[in-house]
């Protein structure tokens, strides 16, 4: 038998009729995909919600929420609005890449500090 790996993580999409539009849930699928590749944190799931809003100072706008939750018990949320819902998608995802570095970086820092400590030795950290 062959094990096959699903990339895509867990992904719910919702929101009003805007998350009904294929050609928005394709992207977002794509994006998501992109993610997890870049990633690759098994069991990442995500939850993205798109919905239309209006802003008396602004005017209409699309409003896109990713909601990430990761293994460690980690979690983050990014909020982006716009006046292209494709744009807020895109930003919200750049956003979400910009988290996952930090938390990447944090958890390699740490894991040097704890083998430098476990052995004794110091260990040099270029910024």
């Amino acid at each position: 038998m062959s094990s096959v790996t699903n990339l895509s993580p867990a992904l719910h999409i919702s929101g009003d009729t805007l998350a009904l539009d294929p050609k928005i849930r394709h992207y977002i699928t794509a994006e998501a995909e992109r993610l997890q590749q870049r990633f690759s944190a098994a069991g990442m799931a995500l939850r993205i919600g798109i919905s239309e809003e209006f802003d008396p100072a602004r005017g209409h706008r699309v409003r896109c929420e990713l909601d990430a939750r990761l293994p460690g018990r980690h979690q983050f949320m990014v909020r982006e609005a716009h006046k292209e819902a494709l744009t807020a998608i895109s930003s919200v995802f750049a956003g979400a890449r910009k988290q996952l570095r930090r938390l990447t970086t944090r958890r390699l820092g740490e894991s040097l500090s704890s083998s430098a400590t476990s052995t004794g030795e110091m260990q040099a950290c270029g910024t």
